[in-house]
């Protein structure tokens, strides 16, 4: 069923469908299915793969749900790990210093913002001045604007501080503070030799709280994690 469906996802599956159909002339068997991929594995990803045979088991599933039953997607490869560590951050802070002044500035404080206080990237995107105290170092999280719906707070070190302090001295937020299309922007203006983008700041938030011996129970509520299922945490140490 797509019933639910954002219009724009139906879109996209009709758009994989017809190219699917005119391929074959509209004869759906596994073998016009396997041929089909094989012919285009080295222009798609997996996970478009798997998005393909997904589209075409609940299409085939109308009129031969035998056919639909023998149509297995592929399972997804496991995710490379990555280790985020300080001179990454660095580096990363490093080659920011070639974009404008403004950019700079901007991407330099939501660095270190995000690395420090373990925001989501969405989180951080929606950040305005009135979320953020910045003597305090204290960030507000308003319900509407966090992934769990829940109000919360986090806080963020001095290096965070002073870099978010000289950017708005510059810079005068009439909304948002970081949005996104703006990071995405810095980051695509120049070949950046690295595969870390906002994202992986709220990773490295996580594995350094580690390797500092920061208590799990604390790390959990800065970043917002769910506790409900966490008897521990919601029961005996909330």
């Amino acid at each position: 069923s797509i019933s639910g469906c954002k219009p724009s996802t139906i879109r996209d599956m009709r758009k994989r469908l017809t190219e699917f159909a005119e391929f074959c002339c509209y004869r759906y068997n596994l073998n016009n299915i396997k041929i089909y991929l094989e012919k285009y594995k080295k222009n798609y990803s997996i996970d478009h793969k798997i998005k393909i045979l997904q589209d075409i088991k609940r299409l085939t599933a109308r009129f031969n749900p035998e056919l639909a039953k023998r149509i297995r997607p592929p399972k997804p490869p496991k995710r490379r790990k990555i280790v985020i560590k300080r001179e990454h951050i660095q580096n990363l802070l490093n080659q920011a210093e070639n974009l404008t002044k403004t950019e700079h500035l901007r991407l330099k404080a939501a660095i270190l913002l995000s690395a420090s206080s373990g925001l989501r990237a969405m989180e951080l995107n929606k950040l305005t001045a009135k979320n953020i105290e910045i003597e305090n170092r204290t960030i507000y999280l308003e319900a509407e604007i966090t992934k769990d719906f829940e109000d919360r707070i986090t806080f963020f070190n001095n290096e965070a501080k002073e870099a978010l302090t000289e950017f708005l001295t510059d810079f005068k937020p009439k909304n948002k503070i970081f949005p996104e299309s703006t990071l995405k922007k810095s980051f695509k203006k120049f070949k950046m030799n690295t595969e870390l983008r906002i994202k992986h700041m709220r990773k490295f938030f996580s594995q350094q709280s580690d390797r500092l011996g920061m208590p799990t129970a604390v790390k959990k509520m800065l970043m917002g994690h769910s506790m409900s299922r966490d008897v521990d945490l919601s029961h005996y140490d909330f």
